[in-house]
């Protein structure tokens, strides 16, 4: 009970104008204080105050935190009052927050809610560039910031100070602050006591105690000496508790000038940084701290941070000003430097060039270390440029306000290097050596050999996936599935199905790379038995549906999927000539739509397995006559090219070919990639497919024919079928796609003017109404031949009944070409217009119109007059080839293996019938009108 009285006698001391009634109706929380709960005084201040109308006396002050561990329980307890500025520094705050005083006439309900405003007020909003900004980056085209403008965008909390921290020997007692005192031995004593407005203490049987003005290091020396007049025989501690709050004035180039209420051991530190430093105009040098009148130091905010020195950092009193001035002397450093930013000269008349560099922390490593670029505005009026170099005398160069020094990059260039590029395994920049050559750059001929060869050349030998798990039957609708088809289901299966398929079907994203030299092509088309849609949860499927037990592949159709495998050169092409097998435009060469003769004949759909493997090229071979050396004239600046013979000089070891370098050259070496050379020189892969003795992929001999290469090759087995061979060529199929875009673009044209001429001469709306179908079915087809592709496909002259290789045209043969020759077809297609399109059996005595009788004959659609037929070797004859006077000619031409006849739909039918109605109405019209006339006349 004696601390309960004495802590009610502190509070009577601390506000002498409450009632004693007020404090006794709260006398039963003082029993509380025993067991160290809380701490009653400033709760039962904020309380009373609030029904005694005392808040505009106590409104004001803000009490800090414990400073021992024993009384952090009780600080977590304490709630600290609020002024009515709206700032809240309660113990459990971790940053007390200034905040502007003016703004006193809010309740304690609004400083609450303004605790989180403050803090979220941290992140301030950038700053407009100041002019000085504009001008510099008018000149060097870069906004450069302002240093040191950046740390207060985002004030960290550790910068200000924390209740719970402790207290320096060297901090000053004063009105406010509360001291835990405890006493053990002969007396015993533990209470609180909070200085009064004068600066003293009251402890009871001692009386009355000064100790305003005291450090905290002689605050228990001196009252360990006051009460030892009274007492013996006993020890003392103390500690700090609740720390008064100081209010310090923020004024000048501010960022949020105003009155602030702080933590007593706020310093000037703490204090700019709570207040958001200084705005863009203020200054980070002149940083000035006035107490009574006087200043008490010069704080230069750069000390801090460019060296991290806060010796001259203060801790701040009651009543202290901070006043921030405006900038000083600003100088710009843009370029290749460290810090590039706008810095404050401390001093304009002694700041120097050196001084500036040293504040950008100095030079990067890719600067010039000859000389900077000074830019100045001279008196006012204009600017000027000058140059200072970087040696002791050009540091020393004093800068003015306004200046813009720039460091220039060095240049990119190597002092003693070759350049090497192009088709080597090791590119790059070499050392210069006097007496250097060519030749020394290439120590034998594996570092002609790129590093892509040997990579993809290593991917060969990877695994490929050749069993794959075939899951049960699927019943329609289980899980989500849907099935279209049916088969029998197994349960496992060989197959050579694209690895890249069935990884996509397994959840696995991995597909071998476009240039690798095995090609897995997968055409999903072949063999459409059945279809099987898979379960929407594909994370759980483990095994690819089957269509049955042989290993007939199953087209599995998903929603995000329906490409096929990427097109690889010399590969087996589809009816398009392209490798894509999901392609469905017509051949060019064949209207129809329907497949040539050889790869009809030739068709894998009989096969139980899918093409895998291919031989390619994994890089472009070397070019081995032609190298160049890039060489710049030191003298006029400008380029050579020294070209040498690759060959010769790598091969031979030719030394008129082994050129001396000088620093700077750029030697390339090219592949045949890279420039065209002779077929002779070219390296070319020919697939032969089909009838021959040994099928494959070979390599041509320079100056070798196609009738040469299929004799190497062991010539044609007694089926081959030569009159119905196919052969495709790569060049000559992209000439003929650019010869059928440019038909499709005259065709288009004229179709727009076309439809330009009908809209202006259209009379009524049916022949508006006309217009735009005829133009919307010209954009439908014009629409489908875009989608055609060309085969590039030879027709080669040979007789029906040829089965020699003699027989075969002398074809100089390039790379890509592909040469197919069928074994004997025994059908004839009938396809078009008729009523029964089917393949029937080959009879050498039937003709054209047998045929087409076969077939039903032509049915109503049909247009008789453009029957053609195409012949196995891809040649074309029409009904109109055929001479007026033998009108039934056409019907008794001889048909041979493999050939199709074809009967084209009648586009124009009906329009014999519109004819004959206009002319009827303009005859009508012309009567009435021969009619009024001859009523006037």
């Amino acid at each position: 009970m004696l601390e309960a009285s004495l802590r009610e006698e502190n509070c009577v001391e601390a506000c002498p104008s409450m009632h004693r009634s007020t404090l006794r109706s709260y006398r039963f929380f003082a029993v509380l204080l025993m067991v160290g709960t809380f701490s009653v005084c400033p709760r039962v201040f904020a309380q009373a105050t609030d029904q005694t109308g005392l808040g505009g006396t106590l409104g004001s002050v803000l009490t800090g935190g414990s400073t021992n561990s024993n009384s952090s329980q009780l600080s977590s307890d304490q709630t600290g009052v609020q002024s009515r500025s709206g700032l809240q520094t309660s113990s459990q705050s971790q940053t007390p927050r200034g905040v502007d005083l003016q703004n006193n006439q809010q309740d304690n309900a609004t400083a609450q809610g303004q605790g989180t405003n403050t803090a979220a007020a941290r992140d301030l909003a950038p700053d407009p560039p100041t002019e000085y900004q504009r001008f510099v980056a008018s000149s060097t085209g870069k906004m450069l910031p302002i240093y040191g403008a950046r740390l207060f965008r985002n004030t960290p909390s550790t910068f200000a100070p924390v209740d719970r921290v402790p207290v320096t020997p060297d901090y000053v007692i004063g009105p406010g602050d509360e001291l835990l005192i405890q006493v053990w031995g002969q007396v015993t004593l533990n209470s609180r006591f909070t200085v009064d407005r004068l600066g003293d203490i009251y402890i009871p049987q001692v009386g009355t105690v000064r100790v305003a003005g005291l450090s905290f290091s002689q605050v228990q020396g001196y009252l360990k000496a006051q009460m030892g007049r009274v007492f013996r025989n006993f020890d003392l501690n103390v500690n700090l508790g609740q720390l008064r709050s100081i209010q310090v004035f923020v004024v000048g180039q501010a960022r949020r000038p105003g009155s602030y209420t702080i933590s007593s051991l706020s310093t000037l530190v703490n204090a700019i940084f709570v207040t958001g430093g200084p705005a863009p105009q203020g200054s980070l040098r002149h940083i000035q701290l006035k107490r009574a009148g006087a200043v008490v130091v010069d704080f230069d905010l750069y000390d801090l941070l460019l060296r991290g020195d806060k010796s001259k950092d203060v801790q701040l009193l009651p009543g202290d000003v901070i006043y921030i001035p405006a900038v000083g002397p600003q100088v710009a450093v843009e370029g290749i430097v460290n810090v590039p930013a706008i810095y404050e000269l401390k001093s304009a008349s002694e700041s120097t060039v050196g001084d500036v560099l040293g504040l950008a922390s100095g030079l990067s490593a890719i600067a010039s270390g000859d000389k900077v670029r000074i830019e100045r505005i001279d008196e006012h009026r204009m600017r000027s440029l000058s140059e200072a170099s970087l040696d002791a005398a050009g540091r020393s160069t004093p800068l003015r306000d306004g200046d813009i020094v720039e460091v220039v990059p060095i240049f990119d260039r190597y002092k003693n290097a070759v350049t090497l590029r192009g088709n080597v395994a090791n590119p790059g920049h070499y050392v210069w050596k006097p007496g250097m050559h060519v030749g020394d750059l290439f120590p034998d001929k594996d570092a002609l050999v790129t590093r892509d060869y040997w990579m993809r050349r290593g991917r060969l030998g990877q695994p490929v996936l050749t069993y794959i798990p075939v899951c049960p039957a699927i019943p329609n609708g289980a899980n989500g599935a849907q099935i279209l088809g049916t088969g029998t289901q197994g349960t496992g299966s060989y197959s050579s199905a694209n690895p890249s398929q069935t990884s996509s079907a397994t959840g696995n994203n991995s597909t071998p790379t476009a240039n690798s030299n095995i090609n897995n092509n997968f055409d999903s088309t072949q063999n459409p038995t059945s279809y099987v849609i898979l379960p929407t949860d594909s994370s759980q499927q483990d095994c690819i549906p089957w269509s049955d037990r042989y290993g007939v592949q199953t087209e599995i159709q998903t929603a995000t999927s329906n490409s096929g495998p990427p097109p690889t050169a010399g590969a087996p092409q589809n009816q398009a000539g392209t490798n894509n097998p999901n392609q469905t435009s017509s051949n060019t060469s064949n209207p129809s739509g329907s497949r040539s003769g050889a790869a009809a004949v030739t068709e894998r759909s009989s096969s139980q397995f899918e093409p895998r493997n291919d031989v390619r090229l994994s890089e472009p071979d070397i070019d081995w006559g032609y190298a160049v050396i890039e060489r710049q004239s030191t003298a006029t600046l400008t380029t050579s090219l020294l070209p040498f013979n690759l060959g010769k000089l790598v091969l031979d070891g030719d030394s008129s070919q082994n050129i001396e370098l000088q620093p700077g050259d750029v030697v390339t070496i090219f592949s045949k990639a890279d420039l065209r050379v002779p077929q002779s020189q070219q390296t070319r892969f020919v697939r032969l497919e089909g009838e021959f003795i040994s099928s494959g992929v070979y390599s041509v001999l320079p100056g070798e024919t196609l009738q040469q290469l299929v004799t190497r090759a062991g010539g044609l087995s007694a089926d081959a079928y030569l009159y119905g061979s196919e052969f495709t060529r790569q060049s000559t199929r992209r000439q003929q796609q650019q010869r059928l875009n440019d038909y499709i673009d005259q065709i288009a044209l004229q179709t727009s003017v076309a439809s330009a001429n009908a809209a202006s001469s259209n009379v009524s709306a049916l022949d508006t109404a006309a217009a735009v179908a005829a133009r919307a079915q010209n954009e439908s087809v014009l629409a489908s031949l875009r989608q055609a592709r060309s085969s590039g496909r030879i027709v080669l002259d040979v007789k029906p009944d040829s089965n020699n290789i003699a027989q075969l045209p002398p074809l100089p043969l390039e790379d890509g070409d592909t040469f197919i020759v069928p074994h004997i077809p025994s059908t004839v297609n009938v396809a078009g217009a008729v009523y029964n399109p089917n393949a029937f059996v080959y009879d050498p005595h039937r003709r054209v119109g047998d045929y087409l009788r076969l077939a039903g004959g032509s049915n109503r659609d049909a247009d008789k007059e453009r029957a053609y037929v195409i012949r196995a070797d891809g040649s074309v004859i029409s009904k109109q080839q055929i001479s007026s006077l033998r009108k039934s000619g056409f019907y008794t031409l001889r048909v041979y293996p493999g050939d199709t006849v074809i009967v084209p739909l009648n586009l124009h039918k009906g329009t014999t019938m519109r004819t004959v109605v206009d002319i009827a109405q303009i005859v009508g019209q012309f009567g009435l009108a021969i009619a009024a006339a001859a009523v006037v006349f």
